[in-house]
């Protein structure tokens, strides 16, 4: 294995892949960019024409590659109109099934359906709880399905980069499902690996707490689906999150132990490397087939076979093999941004590492534990910086502490488990072990969280991240080490030095842009309301010149905060790092559920709530909100000013018994360009305003609900565009067909989050103008290209409820 030539047609092939159909443009302009250079060294080669055209028809087969793969889950997807629809199907669950939600969810590769879908097709369904279902087994479900939705929110959860990254066709529900156990060679799964999953998840249940379960079961087999919003952020904030996604740390420990294991009973180097090789296979049939999970253990694979024969393995050739046998077996996996952060990290850890390790000196052993985070977080940063437009700079210590009680938590899991199956009750020592680790582990993620600006917005500029990846590639190659010993004694060329030096200035450069970027702001004289999609609840953010207000914050369930999920992510596109205003509408948990993470997340300057009336207490006091009543003027250019609810000494208030009958309504902007936010006032509350006609944007009450927007309310507003704030599939059936009815006769334009997604609007004194925010918004004076930026790469984060 002499040579790193699987470097560059590495390289090559996962390049072609992100410039081929379905990716995002910035992603497909990188990837076209970064071939130039590429294409420039093998130019510069000593055969240059063979060379060039070997890159150049990599790149061509990884496009190739990709774009069959892109083009065969569009054709599938054209089954599944109408989206929504319930489609009968049989098929056979492919993936361990996960199970720590209340409801399993599989992916099922689909062998015949009514309507048609192609055989083979894979679909993600959540199947009724109590399921049964195991990997390998058959399935009959009736399940209601949807295809991947584009990106919804600026920022935010991109569904369709996912499902191609997992080459899913679709995604939903199916209340109706049997399965039946596989036979032959399908039974293996179930006799195995699921057997011994389910095992160690059971023992898990009995003996850990709720809090320790829920730290233990994805740091052993992956299964995050019962991973708390809370908890998540705080792990995201503090830069540790990374600790459970089942990668190279993991796989090492286990193929350490393996080998261990085969030495004490007198096994060779080979045979020792053999069972390293063998039990990362094994993990990967445990916890299923993640990609930085096969990353790893295709890596523990590629070291072992080059023991049994004697070879030198190159780290960098190594990784390079991987990513070609990986990608041309899942080529969705170009996209996805757990395989690509693997991938990245090892790539610091193998160049950047040493090299620092060798230049520490006698503050070695001091620096040592440092070192491997730094030399990480440099090469996987960019790629962070592109999905989340934010930098946890506490990552770096929380990680010294995090990584080895990561580790010794992951040792106590297995062993109480090993110990706890091969002799009942044997395990209980280390179960207590894996408590307290646990409880050291939150408590790490819960200080490190609450650094003032642990989560720092970067903003959707993709110049920043494109400054930061070509510093880092550049550190990478100056720093990789000589492939053989005589080099290594040489001085570094003048060359690589100043190649260094220039990555390390790019980097510095970037990091000072991302560090002051100032928020989006409209241009002057004009500002933006843009209505977030956080599904069945509101969320309303107000853009001025001189900084930014949030008008409800969403819902929150045991799973999904949109806080978290919809939110912040927002304000780190938008590189909002305060918010001047918040204003809670009313006590009901669709419209203040996500407050709590804004508040963590972002710096709140004040709180505004309604006054507390004498039968209706509203959320104030519960915020600490300054209580606001009809006539105040919260701000004065644009003018802001509150309609409802009464002040608690007029005779209206007494009669008020309801928390939407107490709602906060305001009147925002001037002239021809008011918008009125209703929030969820009922048709009482409604028929109490005083609102002069000729509204340019009514964000309209209660999702659409039949109790609101009266027909002779409408009329007299005579709105010229309505928002309805919705969720996919709510189980109130908003907004009403009535409502939708006397919205369109009064002569409003409907937009509808369930069916755009964010809703952006430009506001002035003379009117309203939707801005499609995909293509681009005006900030300021400049374009930016949102959609470009947020959709680079995919999520490790939990899709929503919807998805």
């Amino acid at each position: 294995m002499g040579g790193r030539c699987a470097v560059p047609a590495a390289i090559a092939v996962w390049l072609g892949m992100m410039c081929g159909p379905g990716r995002s443009p910035a992603a497909a302009l990188a990837a076209l960019a970064a071939l130039m250079p590429l294409a420039l060294i093998a130019w510069r080669s000593p055969d240059r024409t063979g060379t060039l055209a070997l890159v150049l028809a990599l790149a061509l087969a990884g496009g190739a590659r990709g774009a069959a793969h892109h083009l065969a889950l569009e054709r599938a997807r054209l089954a599944l109109a109408p989206p929504g629809a319930l489609i009968r199907i049989r098929g056979r669950v492919v993936e361990p099934p996960l199970r720590e939600s209340d409801e399993p969810v599989a992916i099922i590769a689909v062998s015949g359906s009514a309507p048609p879908l192609p055989r083979g097709a894979r679909v993600r369904v959540r199947l009724p709880a109590g399921s049964g279902a195991e990997w390998g087994d058959a399935i009959e479900a009736l399940a209601l399905l949807d295809p991947p939705s584009a990106l919804r929110n600026p920022g935010g959860f991109d569904a369709r980069a996912v499902a191609e990254a997992g080459g899913l066709v679709a995604s939903g529900h199916a209340p109706d499902a049997v399965a039946s156990r596989g036979r032959g060679v399908y039974a293996l799964p179930r006799a195995t690996a699921a057997r011994w999953r389910r095992a160690f998840e059971r023992r898990f249940a009995i003996h850990l707490t709720p809090e320790s379960r829920e730290l233990v079961v994805p740091l052993v087999v992956g299964d995050r689906s019962a991973l708390s919003p809370a908890l998540n952020a705080r792990l995201r904030a503090a830069g540790i999150i990374h600790l459970l996604a089942l990668s190279g740390l993991h796989v090492a420990w286990l193929a350490a132990l393996a080998r261990a294991a085969c030495g004490t009973l007198g096994g060779g180097p080979r045979a020792r490397a053999l069972a390293g090789g063998l039990c990362a296979l094994g993990y990967v049939a445990l916890a299923g087939p993640l990609p930085s999970l096969a990353r790893a253990a295709a890596g523990e694979a590629l070291l072992a076979w080059a023991r049994v024969m004697d070879l030198a393995l190159d780290p960098l050739q190594a990784l390079a093999l991987s990513a070609l046998a990986l990608l041309a077996v899942a080529p969705g996996w170009s996209g996805d941004l757990g395989f690509q952060l693997s991938f990245g990290a090892v790539l610091g850890l193998v160049t950047v590492g040493p090299w620092l390790g060798a230049r520490c000196g006698r503050w070695r052993r001091l620096a040592a534990p440092l070192l491997p985070t730094l030399s990480a977080q440099l090469t996987a940063m960019p790629l962070l910086m592109a999905r989340f437009h934010a930098i946890s700079w506490v990552g770096a210590f929380a990680n010294l502490v995090a990584v080895p009680v990561s580790g010794l938590l992951l040792t106590a899991a297995w062993l109480a488990s090993l110990m706890d199956c091969a002799l009942p009750g044997a395990g209980a020592p280390w179960y207590d072990a894996c408590n307290a680790l646990a409880a050291a582990l939150r408590g790490i993620a819960t200080l490190a969280a609450r650094a003032p600006g642990a989560m720092v917005g970067v903003g959707c500029e993709p110049g920043v991240t494109i400054v930061a990846g070509a510093g880092a590639a550049l550190i990478a190659i100056a720093v990789s080490t000589p492939r053989d010993l005589e080099r290594a004694r040489e001085a570094a060329p003048r060359a690589r030095v100043a190649t260094g030096g220039l990555g390390a200035t790019l980097v510095a450069i970037a990091l000072l842009l991302a560090s002051t970027v100032r928020p989006l702001a409209p241009p002057a004289g004009r500002w933006w309301l843009v209505a977030l999609d956080v599904g069945q609840g509101d969320a309303l953010a107000l853009g001025f010149e001189d900084g930014w207000w949030l008008i409800d914050a969403g819902p929150r369930t045991p799973h999904v905060d949109a806080g978290e999920s919809v939110v912040l992510p927002f304000m780190r596109w938008a590189a909002v790092r305060r918010l001047e205003t918040l204003a809670l509408t009313h006590d009901d948990g669709d419209h203040t559920g996500g407050a709590d993470a804004v508040r963590r997340g972002v710096h709140v300057m004040r709180i505004l709530a309604p006054a507390p009336l004498p039968l209706v207490a509203g959320p104030a006091r519960r915020f600490g909100a300054e209580p606001r009543a009809r006539g105040d003027t919260l701000r004065s250019a644009p003018p802001l000013v509150v309609l409802w609810p009464p002040r608690p000494g007029d005779a209206e208030a007494a009669e008020i018994r309801t928390d939407n009958g107490a709602v906060l309504v305001i009147e925002a902007g001037a002239a021809r360009g008011r918008a009125l936010l209703l929030a969820d006032a009922d048709s009482a509350a409604e028929a109490s305003l005083r609102v002069a006609p000729g509204i340019a944007l009514l964000k309209v009450a209660h999702h659409g609900s039949g109790s609101s927007s009266g027909a002779a309310f409408l009329r007299g507003l005579r709105a010229g565009d309505a928002v309805i704030s919705c969720g996919m599939h709510n189980p109130f059936g908003h907004p009403d067909a009535g409502a939708v009815a006397r919205l369109l006769a009064s002569g409003a334009r409907i937009h509808r989050t369930d069916r755009e997604g964010a809703l952006w609007f430009e506001m002035s004194d003379a009117g309203a103008t939707a801005l499609d925010w995909r293509r681009g918004v005006r900030a300021a004076g400049v374009e930016t290209a949102p959609s470009s930026a947020a959709r680079c790469g995919a999520t490790l984060a939990r899709p929503p409820a919807r998805w």
